[in-house]
């Protein structure tokens, strides 16, 4: 090999050498580069963690605020109620006061919750209390069973009951099942 042929391959090896410690560090920055969108993704991932906790934490204290008016909600509609069937007497600063802004007579007015409900949700009600599932009322009363779910959503929307045991204690109540299928049961 003549010196022409040794400088070009001292020449080639040299230029391979610095691609690749190009590369190298090329490789070394995109490494850097997908460390820092990683991390950056750990961030966003903290904060929308963060950020769920704190909608819970939102959620659970309206919750409780509900729960809590609902609760101040019925003893004033209990009292209220005792006040209009006269078993309790209210002071006359009291009365004079605060009583003259409630109509006391749409209160005495009010109907049972039962006579509120349709006849259908009537029927529903009663089939739900003796055991029937939505798909063995949809037949016996000959609809769809979105229909059946449908009068059960205002059934337990219109008397504030949200889950069955709830409505079959109301039907209970209500005298809506016979006393057969009470002692059956």
């Amino acid at each position: 090999m003549g010196k022409i042929d040794q400088y070009a391959d001292v020449t080639g090896s040299q230029t391979r050498i610095e691609q690749a410690e190009a590369r190298t560090e090329q490789a070394e920055a995109r490494a850097e580069q997908a460390e820092t969108r990683t991390e950056q993704a750990k961030t966003r991932t903290e904060l929308a963690e963060t950020r769920t906790e704190q909608a819970e934490t939102r959620t659970e204290l309206a919750k409780t605020r509900t729960e809590r008016a609902e609760i101040r909600t019925e003893q004033v509609e209990t009292i209220l109620q005792r006040v209009v069937n006269k078993e309790i007497q209210l002071s006359p600063e009291i009365s004079t006061r605060f009583l003259k802004k409630i109509p006391l007579q749409a209160i005495a007015d009010r109907k049972a919750p039962l006579e509120e409900l349709t006849g259908r949700q009537r029927e529903i009600l009663q089939l739900i209390a003796e055991g029937q599932n939505t798909k063995q009322i949809a037949e016996i009363l000959k609809v769809s069973p979105k229909t059946v779910e449908y009068h059960r959503m205002k059934l337990m929307n219109g008397l504030n009951i949200h889950d069955i045991p709830g409505l079959v204690r109301f039907a209970m109540q209500a005298g809506l099942l016979p006393q057969e299928k009470l002692v059956a049961g």
